[in-house]
């Protein structure tokens, strides 16, 4: 019984040790539940050379007590570095604005705040465009977005006016795009950094307290060019390839991306001798594509 006893007592304190550790988080006094967490990821994981890269900015943020614990300010200044330095690629605001509903589509195409949008369907929310498409002013109004096209990306985003939306629970919610555009193939890498004078990568409270979330950073990706021959980018050279081609050729569909992976033989156009190439390969023990 003593033993027993002992080892329920034993049980009881290690509980209440380690129960902070499993309901708190450090970085966020607030904080009672899961840990805050900032994700930077390329999409799609497995990035084509198209002449751009997507990369998504999710937020991870777990609300025990939505009236106590709340963001309403993201500060998040990331700088990227890459392989292959005499190819252009630039995060430019062209591609980067931060335009939000009501403006022209052809203006939220390029807007950070974009929802992904694949195949004419949205897959993935933004949620700054979710709160802007409500229109009922409760989107965060203090939108500061610092890129020099060569170095970095420095988003600030923040609650203003009292109607505002607050940043609720969420798992992996997507709050930004960061657009790179490309002339080559290459290895990008991206980190947290400094933003001057004084910020670094920031969570804020609606008690106005910062802190520094837990984040994936840093973050690589490459994006590569497809098999020569793969038309139709499904990851095999096949008869789909084929048909693809003839479908691009003589039936007005879309080109392979990029267009120079049709181009089997080589000869530095996409045509039906690129075609009778590749059936020749698939069916017939011709040479691989390969230039």
């Amino acid at each position: 019984m003593n033993r027993n006893l002992s080892l329920v007592i034993l049980a009881g304190l290690f509980l209440a040790w380690a129960a902070p550790a499993w309901t708190q988080c450090p970085e966020d006094p607030h904080d009672g539940g899961l840990c805050d967490t900032l994700y930077v990821e390329v999409y799609p994981p497995d990035t084509l050379f198209t002449g751009f890269a997507r990369v998504l900015i999710f937020v991870t943020h777990d609300v025990p007590d939505a009236y106590s614990d709340s963001l309403r300010a993201f500060e998040v200044p990331l700088c990227y570095t890459r392989t292959n330095p005499a190819s252009f690629c630039s995060v430019s605001w062209h591609w980067n604005n931060i335009f939000s509903y009501p403006f022209p589509p052809e203006m939220l195409e390029r807007s950070v705040f974009r929802h992904v949008i694949e195949d004419g369907d949205t897959i993935i929310h933004n949620w700054m465009m979710d709160q802007a498409q409500l229109m009922t002013g409760v989107l965060w109004d203090d939108v500061i977005l610092d890129v020099d096209g060569t170095s970095h990306f420095w988003f600030h985003a923040a609650w203003c006016n009292l109607p505002d939306q607050s940043f609720g629970e969420g798992s992996r919610v997507l709050v930004a795009t960061m657009t790179f555009r490309m002339e080559d193939t290459m290895t990008i890498c991206i980190d947290s950094c400094f933003w001057p004078p004084t910020n670094r990568l920031t969570f804020v409270t609606k008690w106005a307290t910062s802190y520094r979330p837990r984040h994936n950073l840093h973050h690589c990706f490459s994006v590569s060019y497809p098999e020569l021959g793969d038309a139709n980018a499904d990851g095999v050279v096949d008869v789909g390839d084929v048909v693809c081609l003839i479908n691009y050729l003589y039936r007005a569909s879309p080109s392979p991306i990029p267009i120079p992976v049709g181009d089997t033989n080589c000869d530095g156009v996409v045509d039906i001798g690129d075609v009778v190439f590749l059936i020749n390969y698939l069916f017939r023990g011709g040479p691989p594509p390969s230039c």
